[in-house]
């Protein structure tokens, strides 16, 4: 019986313990994610190099070669690599940063909207002052796409990702790819062992 009841302490005793550490542990942390060491997934280190690279490398050829105004609209960047990666989250945050820069995009989401309102102001209900002109809407003269692809192998006892990002710009009068360049990334990742 006395045996019993040690056991018994000694099993809230861990239980206590596991419950001490675990809630001690809690708290959500916020870091700077252009200082994001990486890990073995796709997150904030690799988005901020290649958002870096590829609004550098555009902005460059769309001022300096290109020299007219560009209208961009972000069309099918695909992810053909092995794990779920959020392509929107890549494209949105290198929209963000063109725009900032005063290139101008195109997001052909709200034209039906848009062509409503402007067939409401011609049946004369709308205030003419307020009216949405006819004729006023730009079509893309670029599309930006892309896509996303990777090789994994292991050598040493190491898994290796070599992941390669390229981007292009077709203009639409001539598909022809106008612009384009690439980020690439090689992470070697030693073969994880399961520990507690």
């Amino acid at each position: 019986y006395e045996q019993e009841i040690g056991m018994k302490r000694f099993s809230l005793m861990s239980l206590a313990l596991v419950f001490a550490l675990v809630s001690c542990g809690g708290g959500t942390q916020y870091r700077d994610a252009s200082q994001d060491k990486g890990s073995r997934e796709w997150g904030p280190k690799e988005i901020k190099m290649t958002v870096n690279k590829m609004v550098t490398s555009m902005h460059r050829f769309l001022k300096d070669e290109y020299k007219k105004p560009a209208f961009i609209e972000v069309r099918n960047f695909r992810n053909k690599t092995s794990e779920h990666i959020d392509t929107k989250m890549l494209t949105d945050e290198i929209s963000t940063n063109l725009i900032q820069k005063r290139i101008k995009f195109i997001d052909q989401s709200l034209t039906a909207d848009a062509v409503a309102e402007m067939e409401k102001g011609m049946t004369g209900m709308i205030d003419p002052e307020s009216a949405i002109p006819v004729g006023m809407l730009k079509s893309p003269n670029f599309f930006l796409t892309g896509d996303i692809r990777d090789n994994v192998r292991t050598v040493g006892g190491k898994s290796l990702q070599y992941i390669v990002v390229t981007m292009q710009l077709i203009d639409l009068r001539t598909n022809v790819v106008e612009w384009q360049d690439r980020q690439e990334f090689l992470k070697a990742t030693s073969k994880g062992k399961i520990s507690f």
